[in-house]
């Protein structure tokens, strides 16, 4: 049988240690490597053994992307049964310093908090002193923050920390989540740590239910402006962006491409980072997204684009169900469970003749693109954008077109 061990690259030859079966998946932990593979090498980062954040750190970056297109290629065909006529094109990241946008766990301890990421399936907090797939200006702040008790910065029941920074590294934004209320110093007490905070977000709320109504207090200006080319976005606490600042402009011009024409529909908008770029092409744009933060800075960033684009703070589904236009490219970006029921139903009785899908999920992608081929599409190019480096996560951009 199949025996899933981490740390263990294809064609080598090891010593493994059986562990019991969880959920029908058999795992084992390597004993002893007898042969290395030629792609194994160093990890980067002190704590890739223990810390649960990659997975792909003893793998040379090139055969990370070479196993990453194996593994969607066999998605499409084992999962998706769908037979691919055209290569998957590879849209590189930078491997290290990348992450515009990192999640830490809290821990209080007897000499006030320590910070850092879960261990490999566990609950167990790994402590971090850096993390080298973070951009500069967030490792400083992980760095400064093993250098003092954490006392004026957190209070009892802070579970977790998010540290969000623009493209320069000049501009950070961090969110607080904690039971408690906001102590009174909170704001001057990070800008101590670093300057460079722009806003500080106090979110209380009831551990692991982070996506719970929140009580917010904001110190600061409450975002940060995040330039893409000659696009700028205003990136506010808990609003949605892409979290890879490497590959940022590659993949906008991957799902964009030469498309241009009267209408196009951005469904998912978030805070716009496909929908500025569509109204340089389309007459007129419509972007929709439900989420209430994302949903505020979509509005602010497509109000430069004057009357071109009309953002709608709606789900995808009830959009759907009210539009009546000619949509000639309809570009989705859902959440890791991909198209719901009724958004398939919906984009068939649109039958736009250009769809563009980008998923974070090869899974719900090629569940959704059976659907869609059954709906008439067929698929034209399949990108694999490298958004996480020295992890297994896969980012997917598929052009479909519809057959008459």
């Amino acid at each position: 049988g199949v025996l899933l061990v981490p740390g263990v690259i294809t064609g080598e030859r090891a010593q493994v240690l059986p562990e019991p079966a969880r959920r029908g998946v058999r795992r084992g932990r390597l004993v002893e490597l007898s042969k290395p593979s030629p792609h194994r090498v160093a990890p980067d980062c002190p704590y890739y053994s223990r810390c649960g954040g990659c997975q792909y750190q003893h793998i040379s970056y090139l055969q990370q992307l070479e196993i990453k297109q194996q593994i969607l290629a066999e998605c499409f065909e084992r999962i998706g049964r769908i037979h691919l006529e055209v290569p998957i094109q590879v849209i590189p990241s930078e491997p290290w310093h990348y992450r515009n946008r990192v999640r830490l766990q809290v821990e209080k301890n007897s000499s006030g908090f320590r910070v850092g990421y879960l261990e490999h399936r566990s609950h167990t907090l790994v402590p971090v002193a850096s993390c080298p797939i973070a951009m500069p200006a967030i490792e400083a702040v992980v760095k400064e923050l093993t250098k003092c008790t954490l006392t004026e910065l957190f209070s009892e029941g802070t579970f977790e920390l998010e540290l969000f920074t623009n493209e320069s590294g000049g501009s950070l934004l961090a969110t607080v989540y904690a039971a408690a209320p906001a102590p009174a110093t909170f704001g001057d007490s990070w800008r101590s740590v670093q300057p460079q905070f722009e806003s500080v977000c106090w979110s209380q709320s009831a551990p692991r239910l982070r996506s719970a109504p929140a009580a917010d207090t904001v110190w600061g200006s409450g975002a940060i402006t995040y330039r893409v080319g000659e696009f700028h976005f205003r990136i506010s606490h808990h609003s949605f962006f892409q979290a890879n600042h490497s590959v940022l402009r590659p993949m906008m011009d991957a799902a964009i491409s030469d498309h241009s024409g009267a209408r196009a529909l951005d469904l998912y908008a978030g805070a716009g980072f496909f929908t500025l770029p569509l109204a340089r092409h389309f007459e007129r744009v419509a972007a929709v997204e439900a989420d209430p933060a994302s949903a505020r800075d979509l509005a602010t960033n497509v109000g430069v684009m004057g009357t071109r684009v009309h953002a709608h703070r709606k789900t995808a589904e009830r959009f759907l169900a009210a539009t009546s236009h000619n949509w000639e490219l309809v570009l989705v970006d859902p959440p890791r469970t991909g198209l719901s029921q009724p958004v398939l139903e919906g984009l068939r009785r649109l039958a736009s003749p250009r769809l563009v899908y980008v998923s974070c999920d090869p899974t719900t992608l090629v569940r959704d693109l059976k659907a869609l081929g059954v709906s008439g599409y067929r698929i034209e190019s399949v990108y694999l954008a490298d958004l996480f480096p020295q992890s297994f996560h896969i980012e997917t951009i598929v052009h479909l077109t519809h057959r008459d």
